[in-house]
């Protein structure tokens, strides 16, 4: 717009006072200036010249600049929380206005802030804000994160994460939550497994969370089936291991069933390809138990959950998955998969390896009666041995593949 001239703020949590000279001119010479609620409470009567609350809907804040500039108002301050270009106001403004933008000045950002009180650096923290974002989104994000920063939008947000955290088993986690800060209110609170709190949050609010645990380095795809502790003979080989893998078609945020894990080769390999998948690796023989755990910590497998029990006992109590992988099932097939597939999320797929004709004709009949539609693949893998100067080949057990789509 023709003249218009947009000033753009940072506002620091302990005031107008601590206004940079320059902020403070341009304060005083716009012809209009917009700021929240929060903001204003914080200035004097003297210091309230022309100022005009933010609309109750941001985005109804350009329809009100517009309206502004054609009542003549062609110097127009907005102020905003910290540092307007971090996950700030000034990308938003930049869209209606492309410009117009005349200078920006900011402020110490309150996610600084909130790191200089816990004494942390955050030159290795992640960051994501809540602000008109789909909450699904969260999951993948602190999957993935040792360290971060959450941008939240008003006190559903904190309950958001840390029900996320409750819900999901994900007990390594420590919740830095941060209310009112720079104010005579302000509140730090730290939270640990299980994530209580019994006051009422501030819609104002910001959090940092770091995991207690160290992520493992990326192992690749195929792990050697040595580098697992496992009962001999009872690990899915890394062939079938691969393809099951590829067949989950996995995404950032899946949740993963992995029932009969056995030595938790595939939970272990799919929590890394992509980073951001959780896997639930169940398994009730004691001895393979122990050995699953024992692969978890020596891959570091943070976002692999090992349960202990029969898979039918836990079915009901753990999150609903996005893939199932069955490799092992003690003979109980014909029972785990109706069970499995009723709880599998809609789009969601079902991978089974299996090794006898009986367990595959199983599998078929179930789907024939649910009419669902499966895909059937087979493979045969073949390994070499060095024996003197030749190379013998020994085939192994054929192994068939199905994938059920839900």
């Amino acid at each position: 717009m023709e003249g218009l001239k947009i000033y753009i703020l940072g506002f620091p949590s302990s005031g107008y006072e601590n206004l940079s000279s320059d902020a403070k001119k341009i304060i005083d010479k716009s012809d209009i200036v917009f700021l929240s609620k929060r903001f204003l409470n914080l200035l004097s009567e003297n210091q309230r010249k022309n100022i005009v609350e933010f609309p109750e809907k941001l985005g109804n804040l350009p329809l009100k600049i517009k309206e502004a500039c054609e009542k003549g108002k062609r110097d127009i301050c907005i102020i905003a929380t910290g540092d307007p270009n971090f996950f700030g106001i000034t990308k938003f403004l930049k869209k209606s206005f492309p410009d117009n933008i005349e200078k920006i000045i900011p402020s110490l950002s309150i996610m600084q802030e909130a790191f200089a009180r816990l004494q942390l650096n955050w030159d290795d923290a992640k960051f994501f804000s809540l602000h008109g974002r789909n909450k699904d989104s969260l999951l993948p994000f602190i999957l993935k994160t040792k360290k971060g920063f959450l941008f939240t939008a008003d006190s559903t947000d904190v309950l958001t994460l840390l029900n996320l955290l409750k819900n999901y088993r994900l007990t390594d986690f420590k919740v830095h939550l941060f209310e009112n800060i720079g104010e005579k209110e302000e509140s730090i609170k730290t939270l640990t497994f299980p994530y209580l709190i019994r006051k009422k949050i501030s819609p104002l609010n910001v959090i940092v969370f770091e995991r207690e645990k160290d992520f493992g380095d990326y192992p690749g795809i195929g792990i050697d089936d040595d580098a697992f502790e496992h009962k001999k003979g009872m690990i899915t080989k890394r062939e079938i291991r691969s393809n099951a893998i590829s067949l989950l078609e996995l995404r950032e945020g899946n949740v993963l069933w992995d029932i009969g894990a056995g030595s938790g080769s595939v939970s272990i390999e799919a929590s890394f390809n992509p980073p951001g998948v959780l896997a639930y690796a169940i398994e009730k023989d004691d001895e393979s138990f122990l050995n699953l755990k024992r692969n978890i910590e020596k891959f570091s497998a943070i976002n692999v959950i090992p349960v202990f029990s029969d898979f039918r006992d836990v079915v009901n109590s753990l999150p609903e998955p996005d893939r199932i992988f069955i490799g092992g099932t003690g003979g109980s097939l014909d029972s785990i998969l109706p069970l499995a597939y009723e709880r599998l999320k809609k789009g969601g797929s079902i991978v089974i390896s299996l090794v006898s004709m009986e367990n595959l004709n199983g599998v078929i009949n179930f789907c024939i009666s649910k009419k669902i539609n499966y895909e059937l693949s087979g493979i045969l893998s073949v390994r070499g041995k060095k024996i003197k100067d030749n190379t013998i080949l020994n085939a192994q057990n054929p192994v068939y593949m199905v994938r059920i789509r839900k």
